[in-house]
């Protein structure tokens, strides 16, 4: 295998910025704040808000695709639902196995959900229906839950591991710190 080093680039994931001097052949390798990796964005201060924000693009835009469907009167609400849970959800929540989320980060979520979920009634939020009564209408679980569902099953498979495998050194490492973190009173 040849590294191209041209294409290849670094970054650092810290709290604190710092320049990497990685060099290949006497060559330096270009640092980059951000890079995108099998779809999902990693940036160098390790948030998701960039993630997150194409997440709920590419959702916005299924759900646009999906409109005449999820609009459409004379198709049942259990069909819409399936096409939401099949397509809809896994878009909006691909790779949220390891997410690790603000508040604001689920309002932005639940919030793309709703959109789509009253596009699937016909409500509007002008007809002053709860979030919960349309949820209900259509008969789909939270996104939230769905999310959550995701990271216990991750955290299964990490716990089942064998401890030399990288994912589960890495999931140990995170555990150990929250749980120094909480000895010592620190905010998790």
């Amino acid at each position: 295998m040849k590294i191209s080093i041209s294409k290849t680039e670094t970054t650092k994931v810290s709290r604190t910025p710092s320049n990497l001097k990685i060099n290949i052949d006497r060559t330096l390798l270009k640092q980059v704040g951000k890079f995108k990796y099998l779809s999902s964005i990693f940036t160098e201060d390790g948030r998701l808000n960039r993630e997150i924000e194409m997440r709920v693009q590419k959702a916005n835009s299924v759900s646009y695709q999906l409109a005449p469907f999820l609009k459409h009167p004379n198709i049942p609400i259990k069909t819409k639902a399936k096409l939401i849970n099949s397509i809809f959800i896994p878009t909006l929540t691909y790779q949220c196995q390891t997410w690790t989320l603000t508040k604001s980060l689920e309002h932005k979520i639940t919030t793309c959900e709703i959109q789509c979920l009253r596009r699937a009634v016909n409500k509007t939020r002008r007809d002053m229906i709860r979030n919960a009564m349309i949820r209900e209408m259509v008969g789909t679980t939270p996104v939230l839950h769905y999310i959550q569902r995701q990271t216990t099953r991750w955290f299964g498979y990490l716990t089942h591991m064998a401890p030399h495998q990288l994912a589960s050194k890495a999931g140990y490492k995170v555990t150990r710190q929250k749980e120094d973190q909480g000895r010592l009173g620190l905010r998790v």
